[in-house]
């Protein structure tokens, strides 16, 4: 089987290894941050007072809108930025990634988000620096993005929009909330479990997640708590799933997340601990690639306990997910995650499911 892997021109782990980034920036023009409320002060006090001149921007919604890329592409613009840094979640590193892939080039995020218009190559220098555990998108070539007038979510991509420096510091994510850890770690288990199982997968890459499923699933109940071991292990983790699923893609459960989460506005972290146990259940002719040894009934049992443990939902009822949502979710599906499960479901199977979580 051939492959290639594409990953961040230089990737940092460990405790305080955020310190080195302001050397690894470029000099010769202003940068422009876009941070979490909560990192907000550390990214201006770690790339700004005294590093680099520079413009800060905050307050993001979870679920990236065009209107948000296109307020901070302006902003850039104006500032002449040279460099784009990405300080937060999923969200506000897709946001950093969208900025630094169109800064140089004509036209609104709507015209790349719906191929009006096409993105010839590198935009400008990325860094990229998760504060939660997470969702890999500091190893990726793509951005997640949400047009609230069409209830579309779908991804910008391009290869040369991977980061420059991808930081898996996990000290960025002491002190994260119970419930946006929870959340995270649970899209992170859900990227290992199926770059493991994608019908894209290769040694490289089952390596890479195996190694970050076993982490996950002894870290998520400590980094909970705040227990700075298990925040470690839970970042090393959730970094190894970035590096697996850029390559592999993922499956079923993340191409159901994406027209669920933006339909009815759930987490998308919560939206993966609701399917992953449903879609094991599809693909259980596929567990024994899982490693551990556990039989496909006692993984599936394993997952589900651990969704309890974290205090995490079982059905999308208190979303309100009802039968006039289908026709949109089946029509939005089909995406490249879908099209890595390694066994395919037809729509009267994705109904199924949907009924069961209804």
């Amino acid at each position: 089987m051939n492959s290639e892997i594409r990953l961040p021109g230089l990737i940092l782990s460990g405790e305080n290894s955020a310190a080195r980034l302001p050397e690894l920036l470029p000099a010769a023009k202003p940068i422009l941050i876009v941070s979490s409320r909560s990192h907000a002060e550390w990214a201006r006090r770690t790339l700004l007072d005294g590093n680099h001149r520079g413009l800060l921007l905050t307050g993001f919604q979870s679920e990236l809108p065009l209107a948000d890329a296109d307020r901070v592409l302006a902003e850039g613009r104006q500032l002449g930025a040279g460099a784009v840094v990405a300080v937060g979640g999923g969200s506000v590193m897709d946001l950093g990634k969208t900025v630094a892939a169109l800064l140089p080039l004509d036209g609104t995020t709507a015209d790349y988000f719906y191929n009006r218009r096409s993105i010839p190559g590198k935009g400008v220098f990325f860094a990229a620096l998760p504060t939660t555990a997470g969702t890999g998108a500091e190893m990726t070539s793509n951005a997640v993005l949400r047009d609230p007038e069409t209830g579309i979510k779908q991804s910008l991509r391009h290869p040369a929009m991977m980061a420059d420096v991808a930081v898996s510091d996990p000290c960025l994510t002491w002190g994260c909330p119970p419930g946006l850890t929870a959340a995270s770690g649970f899209d992170a288990l859900t990227q290992a479990v199926e770059s493991l199982l994608s019908n894209r997968a290769t040694s490289c890459t089952r390596a890479l997640a195996g190694e970050a499923l076993r982490q996950l699933l002894t870290a998520l109940p400590g980094a909970m708590r705040d227990e700075h071991p298990a925040r470690a292990m839970a970042a090393e983790g959730s970094m190894m799933t970035g590096m697996a699923f850029a390559q592999s893609g993922l499956g079923a459960v993340h191409g159901l997340a994406h027209p669920l989460g933006s339909l009815l506005h759930v987490p998308h972290g919560i939206c993966c601990a609701i399917l992953l146990p449903d879609i094991l259940r599809h693909n259980r002719a596929c567990l024994g690639l899982l490693p551990g040894g556990d039989r496909p009934d006692a993984f599936i049992a394993r997952v589900e306990e651990l969704r309890r443990e974290l205090g995490l939902p079982e059905t999308f009822r208190e979303f309100g997910l009802n039968v006039s949502h289908y026709p949109f979710i089946l029509r939005h599906c089909r995406s490249g995650s879908m099209k890595c499960n390694p066994i395919p479901l037809s729509d009267a199977e994705i109904v199924h499911i949907l009924e069961g979580l209804t």
